[in-house]
C-alpha cells in the first residue's frame, strides 16, 4: 500500500485543526454540549447546501478548474480530488460550520441563510422530480395510444 503524502498531510492538518478549534472552544467557554435538535437541523442543512455549492454548482466551478489538469499526488491534485468528493467537503464544512456555531453569533444570519437555501434545494430537487415522472407518464401514454 502506497501512501498518499499530501492525503496524509491534509489528514493530519485537519485533525490538528478540530483538537485545537475544540481546545479554544472549551477554554473561551463557548462550547456547550446540548445542541438544541432545531440548531442541529439548521448546522446539517448549512453543511449539505456548503457542500453542494463547492462540489456541484456552476457559480464555483472555476475554484473547482483551478485544480483541473493537476498531477494526482501534487497538492493541487489533492485539493482538486477534495474539492470533488462531497464525501471529503462535508467532512471540512461542518468542522466549519460547527465551529463557527460555537465560535460566534455572528455566524448565525450565514447559517439559517445557507439552511433556508437548502431546502429549497431539497423543494427545487423534488419539484424536478415530479415534473421528471409527469412527462414519463405523458411519453408513456403517448406510446400506447399513439397520439
Amino acid at each position: 500500500m502506497r501512501i498518499h503524502l499530501w492525503n496524509t498531510l491534509l489528514s493530519l492538518f485537519f485533525a490538528v485543526l478540530m483538537v485545537a478549534a475544540i481546545w479554544w472552544l472549551f477554554a473561551t467557554g463557548r462550547l456547550f454540549y446540548q445542541v438544541p435538535f432545531r440548531d442541529l437541523l439548521l448546522l446539517a442543512l448549512a453543511t449539505y447546501r456548503l457542500i453542494r455549492l463547492f462540489t456541484y454548482d456552476i457559480i464555483t466551478k472555476f475554484i473547482r478548474d483551478w485544480f483541473a489538469g493537476a498531477r494526482e499526488n501534487s497538492l493541487g491534485g489533492t485539493l482538486g480530488a477534495l474539492l470533488n468528493c462531497p464525501w471529503c467537503t462535508g467532512l471540512w464544512f461542518s468542522f466549519l460550520v460547527v465551529f463557527s456555531y460555537f465560535a460566534t453569533p455572528y455566524a448565525w444570519p450565514v447559517i439559517i441563510i445557507l439552511a433556508v437555501a437548502g431546502i429549497a434545494s431539497f423543494f427545487m430537487t423534488l419539484s424536478n422530480l415530479i415534473g421528471w415522472m409527469a412527462e414519463g407518464r405523458k411519453l408513456d401514454v403517448h406510446s400506447r395510444f399513439g397520439e
